[in-house]
């Protein structure tokens, strides 16, 4: 989901810097790619429309001096972004014990996540285990295994039980501790 959206913001940028002038049919045509690229992404209705109408009136002004519009169109639409996703924040892991809980819609990649954590953490020395919590899906526990024997992650799935909660509480105490898909990762210092 990020990575379109990735991709439709790079393509607008090279389409603004690409340009030889900017004309409201430009402007248009790229604000309609990145407000289908965002709702996509599931940001905010309000969140889309509001960036939209930045972007619109800083092309469409006549004050901007100095840069080219061009450029104060691609800074905004930086700044906007940035405040949307917000800035890069370093994670603080505890010596002993973490958990990292994924929630979220059918499909936004949850499982593959957190099998990516699972092998980032693995690589850097913690001892990483998936707890498969996604009792809705009917391939999330195949899925869960699949990644987390491709990646040699422990992992806890139970398919028959089809209450996350009581999931939860049989494994929260494992040993080689879980991940929730709803997936729960957990991983301790070696």
């Amino acid at each position: 989901m990020l990575e379109k959206l990735g991709e439709v913001i790079k393509k607008a940028t090279d389409k603004i810097a690409n340009a030889i002038f900017l004309d409201k049919d430009l402007v248009d045509s790229i604000v309609r790619d990145l407000q289908r690229a965002l709702i996509e992404a599931d940001v905010n209705v309000a969140l889309v429309k509001e960036l939209s109408d930045k972007i619109k009136k800083a092309a469409m002004d006549e004050r901007v001096k100095g840069i080219e519009k061009k450029e104060h169109i691609i800074k905004i639409l930086h700044d906007e972004l940035l405040a949307i996703l917000g800035e890069y924040k370093q994670l603080k892991l505890d010596k002993k014990q973490n958990i990292v809980l994924l929630l979220g819609l059918y499909g936004s990649g949850k499982t593959t996540t957190i099998s990516k954590l699972g092998n980032y953490y693995a690589k850097r020395g913690f001892k990483v285990a998936l707890i498969g919590l996604d009792v809705h899906r009917p391939a999330a526990a195949e899925q869960l295994k699949q990644l987390a024997e491709k990646h040699k992650l422990n992992y806890f799935i139970d398919a028959t039980e089809k209450n996350p909660v009581k999931l939860w509480k049989k494994y929260e105490n494992v040993n080689a501790p879980p991940a929730f898909a709803v997936e729960r990762l957990q991983f301790n210092s070696c």
